[in-house]
Parts: C-alpha cells; structure tokens; sequence
C-alpha cells in the first residue's frame, strides 16, 4: 500500500444492549407505582387549630384513629390573627369518609400523676393527635381541636358518670374509682361549674361494675384516714395503703335494683368522706343544693359559719356566710344558707317546686340553740300557720321567710318552771296549814273520842249473843261499819298537831323552796358565764 492511498472507511451501525437497560427501567417503573400509591392513598390535607403544639414534630407526629396511624403532621403554622397555632396534617384517603362535622381531635402526650400514667404510648413516640370521629354528616377539612379527650370517648366498655360537690378535695384526672375495695375506673375531668358555686367531676366506671350504679349510689372522697367522734367513742377508720397515698373516689349502693338507673346528664353528689355519705338523709332523690338568703333582726350574736340547717332532726344544709350590720340600735343580718331541696322531694326529677310548694304552706326559717353551754345556734326549718313566699332573687339564690327568735332553749324552760314554782305561796300554805291545824285540834280531839266510843260500842254490839243470832247479812253489816269507824279515827290522828304527816308536808314544801332558790342561782351563773359547769368560776 503506497503512503498517500487513502483507505476508505467502513461503517458500520451499532449495536443497541437492551439488557444493560433493564434494570433502570424496572427501577423507574417500580418508583412510579411506589409515587403513584403514595398519591394514591394521600387524603385531603386538613387544618387543626389548637392553643398550643403540644409537642407535636412537623414530619414526625402522626394522626391516629383507633390505634392505626392515618395521617402525619405536615407543618406548624402560627397563628396571626388569634392566640394559638395550625396544625397541617396529611390525611390517609381511607379515612376521608371520617372527615366531617362528627370529627374531633385531641393531643394525646404523656402525663404522669399520682398513682397513675397516661399516655405511655406517647412517652415512647412522642406527642400526637387522637381522631374520634364516625361515618356521617357534613363533610370538613377545617376542625377546631380539643384540649382534652372528649367524655363521650368511651375505649373500654363501661359508662362515665357526673359527680358534684362543694369542692375538688385536691382530686385530679387519673386517680382511682373503688367499690367494695376494687379498682373500677378512674376520674377523668375535674373542672368548676359555670356558676363558680360547686366543682363537676366526671369518672368512668368500667363494665360490669358500672351496672351497680343507680340514684341511691353514694359516692365519697378518700381521706385516706378518716375521723369521726360518736357518741359510742372515735371511730378510726384507716383505708389501704395506696388510698392513703394516692386518694381517689368511693361508692356505694344501698339498694341496687330497685331505683331508677342514670347517665351523665343527671349528677351525683360527692361528699367529703363516708360518714358523711352515709349519713340518714332526708327525701328519696339525689342532693340538690340551693342557696338561701335569711334576714334575721336579733339573736345572731352565737350563729357560726358552717351551722347546720335542719329540718324535724335531718340535717339538710348548713349556713355559709353571715353578714350584720347596726341599723337604728338594732341589728339586722343576712345569712346565705345551702338547702338541699331534695329532701322534700318525691321523684329525682323533680326540681325546687316541692320545696317552693312547703314555704307556700308554711315552711320558715328560725334559729334556735343547740348547746346550753356554749349556746350555739342553728337554722330550723317549722311549718308556721301563716302561709310564705319563696321569692328568687339571683339565678340560684332565693329569699326564705323567716320567724323571730324563739328562746325555747332547756335553761329557758327550767328558768319558766321555776319563776311559776316561786309564784306559788309556799310559806304562807305552811303557815296556813299549821293554824288551820292548831285551830282545829279541839275539834279533833272531840271527834277521835267520839270515833273511839263508837266504835267501842260497836265492838260490844258484835261481842253480844243477841248479835250472833241475827241474820248474816246484818251481822257483815255491822263489821264493816266497825272497820270504817276504825280507819277515820286512824286518819284523824295523821292530822294531829304533831303527828308525821305534819312534819313530813311542812318538810317538803320547805325543801322544794329551797331548791328552787337554789337552782335558780345556778342558771344565773350559767346565763353569765355558759362553760362555768366545766371550767368552774
């Protein structure tokens, strides 16, 4: 081949590798099906409005809806124009049915208390958002969250119940529910009533216990240890050992089937321990407590806050504040009483009617003493002649006529005793007695001779034959004429000048004088001085 022959070049078409392909297009085809249903089942993204995050992580916390993650948290967005944060969240598309107006939301994060934990799932993953919701209504993508789980929740069989009481005795969400002994729920919210008058605890009892509950339940706060001073010495009463650390409620059912059974919009009362609770009540139904305004003029100086309130022996309240004022040298005072109504009720739903329907026959207010010693009062409840008017005068305030004070007290009657005994002319009958016995004593010296003569002659009538042979019948006759003649001439020497019967009346009336002299200084004492009898003069 000479040098400058130029070779002439052959082409040739290449050859493409389609297995060197294969495995990038698998690739592809599989990432697209993996986007595809990853878009596939992406649902709406909804909005959730709550006060705070709550812990919640963008791209961590997740949305769950009967323990099964449906949705993630997207984006935390601050709130401008309101107190409080958006939470975005990217919904799963099987739930988009779930989405409506029956839809609610909660954080769920961990809490520790007292004897309990929740939210131990929390503790572990971290804060998220609990879906409660059910098929139906209007469809939403904009919900407003809650800051707690919602009562009607129910993630265990059983029933959730309204207590009411005077206060929160330190009770928190959490804290064990007992009967007989046994853990049967727990205390789910603790919260003020609107009126600021008393606290709303809501509990959950789990099944079957719940079936024990019913309108003459009572329920009661665990102390722990509980005090209480009868009449047959104090009586101790220590619980177990996590009661006494942790508390909690206590009920319990006198008559289990025979009342009518209720739910969470008919309240029970929670008393401060169990004596208390099961103490005899007044009336068939649950307590009912309503304030009353008693306008009394005089006698209130002895009244404290906290008297109790009774009607015919049943304490059925107890005074809570007292307020007085000097008004023309007088003075006039206003006492706000707690009544509970129920006790002149008939059926549990009825409401202040029955107790309005006594003050129309009657029913007032007046205080009277319960301790001579200290003289202590107290408001009862009696039915006067003169019909009232119960009148309101604020939403759960109402005006209950009222009666004078009433000095009825047993220092009162013993001081009426003695003033009528001191009436009576003691010394002057004593006096009377003895003249009338000195006048008389001639007199009675002839008429016990004459009794004495004939009853002689009539012992000798009965001695003589002649009487032995008349008739029977006359001659039982003349015996019992002999016997009475006998028992006046006894009786007439009782009545001589000094005989025993003399001295023994003269005795007593002058003894009876002089106790009541006596006693009368005693009250004097008293009446200064109430606790002279126990720490002397």
């Amino acid at each position: 081949m000479k040098k400058d022959e130029i070779v002439e070049v052959k082409i040739k078409k290449s050859e493409i590798n389609f297995v060197v392909w294969i495995i990038p297009v698998i690739a592809l085809l599989i990432g697209g099906w993996m986007i595809y249903r990853y878009y596939a089942k992406l649902g709406p993204e909804v909005v959730i409005y709550f006060k705070n995050s709550g812990g919640l992580e963008p791209k961590q916390s997740f949305v769950k809806f009967r323990d099964v993650k449906v949705g993630v948290v997207e984006r935390i967005e601050i709130l401008k124009q309101k107190e409080g944060v958006a939470v975005y969240a990217r919904m799963n598309k099987d739930v988009t049915p779930f989405l409506n107006e029956k839809a609610r939301f909660w954080i769920v994060k961990p809490e520790i208390a007292i004897g309990k934990v929740r939210g131990l799932d929390a503790l572990v993953s971290g804060s998220y958002i609990q879906m409660a919701s059910e098929v139906g209504g209007k469809k939403k993508v904009e919900f407003q969250g809650l800051d707690e789980a919602p009562l009607d929740i129910v993630l265990q069989e059983g029933r959730n119940f309204w207590l009411k009481s005077s206060s929160s005795y330190t009770l928190t969400p959490g804290l064990p529910v007992y009967f007989k002994d046994l853990e049967v729920g727990s205390i789910k919210k603790v919260e003020l009533d609107k009126s600021g008058e008393f606290v709303n605890i809501y509990i959950f009892v789990k099944k079957p216990y719940d079936s024990f509950i019913n309108s003459s339940t009572k329920f009661w706060n665990i102390r722990g240890v509980d005090i209480n001073l009868a009449a047959n010495g104090i009586n101790l009463n220590i619980g177990t050992l996590s009661q006494l650390l942790i508390g909690g409620v206590e009920f319990f059912t006198p008559v289990a089937k025979l009342r009518e059974k209720i739910d969470l919009h008919h309240p029970l009362w929670l008393y401060p321990s169990k004596e208390s609770a099961l103490h005899k009540k007044l009336g068939v139904s649950q307590t009912d407590y309503r304030n009353f305004l008693l306008r009394f003029n005089k006698g209130i100086g002895y009244l404290q806050k906290g008297a109790p309130v009774k009607f015919r022996g049943f304490e059925i309240g107890s005074v809570k504040d007292i307020k007085a004022s000097v008004k023309g040298g007088e003075i006039d005072s206003e006492v706000i009483a707690s009544i509970d109504v129920a006790a002149f009720k008939k059926t549990s739903k009825e409401g202040i009617e029955p107790f309005e329907e006594a003050v129309k026959n009657g029913l007032k207010a007046r205080l009277e003493q319960s301790n001579i010693l200290t003289k202590t009062l107290f408001v009862n409840l009696v039915f006067d002649k003169k019909p009232g008017a119960l009148h309101q005068i604020d939403t759960n305030l109402y005006l209950l006529p009222t009666l004078p004070v009433e000095q009825n007290s047993l220092i009162v009657q013993i001081q009426s005793l003695l003033t009528k005994l001191e009436k009576l002319p003691i010394e002057r009958s004593i006096n009377a007695f003895s003249n009338l016995l000195e006048k008389n004593s001639e007199p009675l010296r002839q008429t016990l001779l004459s009794l004495h003569r004939s009853s002689d002659a009539v012992t000798k009538l009965l001695d003589a034959n002649e009487t032995k042979a008349l008739p029977k019948e006359l001659h039982i006759l003349l015996k019992d004429l002999q016997h009475t003649l006998k028992s006046y001439e006894t009786l007439a020497k009782s009545y001589s000048n000094n005989s025993l019967f003399k001295k023994q009346l003269t005795k007593t009336l002058e003894d009876i004088d002089r106790a009541s002299k006596a006693l009368r200084k005693v009250l004097l004492k008293l009446d200064k001085k109430p606790n002279a009898l126990i720490f002397g003069d």
